[in-house]
């Protein structure tokens, strides 16, 4: 058997993550997007008036976003990591504990052994990409002021 339902989808516990994502990350994302509507009104302003501050600025805005980026992808990917390996050790994707919160069914067997190995590559692929990303932004930087 590659599957094993856990709970029902009228459980509280399978709710707990729509919970969240309501009252935590919808939040943060609408706080997010205000401050970045708040940078590019302050960007425009200031570009009409000192060219060369807004270009300062706008570099410091393009380092600090590819830096917290990145912060966010490496965090990720390690909660990634640590969920897709304790779920390989204990043979079932979600393991237990609060990990599983959300979750219908787990799979086991075979189908946990591909699906953690394939969670384990995109862990690490978020983590080039975080990483990547700093560097890029860097270049891009660099290049524009060697033109």
């Amino acid at each position: 058997m590659d599957w094993i339902i856990l709970r029902s989808r009228r459980a509280p516990a399978f709710w707990a993550p729509v919970a969240v994502i309501l009252l935590i990350v919808v939040p943060l994302g609408v706080a997010t997007q205000l401050w970045v509507a708040n940078e590019v009104q302050e960007l425009r302003a200031l570009s009409a008036s000192d060219p060369r501050a807004a270009a300062v600025a706008a570099e410091r805005i393009l380092r600090s976003s590819s830096w917290a980026l990145c912060g966010f992808l490496v965090l990720t990917s390690a909660l990634l990591a640590r969920y897709v390996q304790l779920g390989l050790r204990q043979g079932r994707l979600p393991p237990e504990g609060w990990w599983s919160l959300g979750a219908h069914r787990a799979a086991t067997g075979g189908t946990a052994r591909r699906l953690g190995r394939a969670g384990l590559a995109l862990a690490l692929i978020l983590v080039l990409a975080g990483i990547s990303m700093v560097f890029l932004v860097d270049h891009l930087i660099e290049t524009v002021h060697a033109a």
